[in-house]
């Protein structure tokens, strides 16, 4: 059983990684998470919580070089342009705001399967943001279902987040046995959060519809007066 004194020195040292990980931007220590995490690690190491020899152990460079693989990938494709393709189809032909929100829940969740739901959001949400902008719509419900739809849909890969490519090394399960395996809840779930997305803010969507409308209309009178 590990010392008291151990006890103490692994709570604060994986304490101030939490502090760091939650809040990167704290005003005392602004170094951001990735920082945060080798800092963590440093403190578990110099309090003799665990030896070197056990923190390079713990070292797994398989996940490390998928993972890295997979953001290198991403960024070529974010160079390609891909997003602003993806972007493209959430306004092509779009049919109105509830319209709108299903294609940001269906194209983050596909595009988070296989880049990461780190990356959907953070090249997605400037696009969303511009196209409810042009539209005249608010923001909320659409970067709410950016970021949930990107969680859920990442949840179908591997590759989505660290956390299924650690239970796919560990347990070395296929990438096509951990895709059908996990495809069916993904599917229900973009769903569910569509519905909820779109019933939690209806009155604000349909308000959106019916000025659209109106819009229209005044538009049409205005043109057969100047007409006539």
């Amino acid at each position: 059983m590990a010392s008291t004194v151990k006890v103490v020195l692994g709570t604060i040292a994986f304490g101030i990684f939490w502090v760091l990980a939650v809040f990167p931007s704290v005003p005392f220590l602004p170094i951001g998470r990735i920082a945060g995490s080798l800092l963590g690690a440093m403190l578990m190491v110099l309090s003799r919580v665990i030896t070197p020899d056990q923190a390079y152990e713990a070292i797994d460079l398989p996940i490390l070089g998928l993972l890295f693989a997979t953001m290198v990938v991403g960024v070529y494709l974010e160079g390609a342009d891909m997003f602003k393709y993806l972007s493209k189809l959430l306004s092509w032909k779009s049919k109105g705001a509830k319209d709108l929100i299903c294609r940001v829940c269906v194209i983050s969740a596909i595009s988070s399967a296989f880049f990461t739901n780190d990356t959907v959001c953070v090249v997605l949400t400037e696009f969303v943001l511009k196209i409810a902008k042009q539209r005249n719509l608010p923001p909320d419900p659409f970067l709410l279902a950016l970021a949930s739809s990107a969680n859920i849909g990442s949840a179908a890969t591997p590759i989505g987040n660290p956390q299924n490519l650690i239970i796919v090394v560990k347990s070395k399960i296929s990438f096509v046995d951990f895709l059908f395996g996990v495809l069916p809840a993904m599917l229900v779930g973009i769903v569910v959060n569509a519905l909820l997305l779109i019933c939690m803010y209806w009155r604000v969507l349909s308000a959106q519809k019916d000025e659209e409308n109106a819009t229209g209309e005044m538009v049409a009178i205005e043109e057969g007066v100047f007409i006539g």
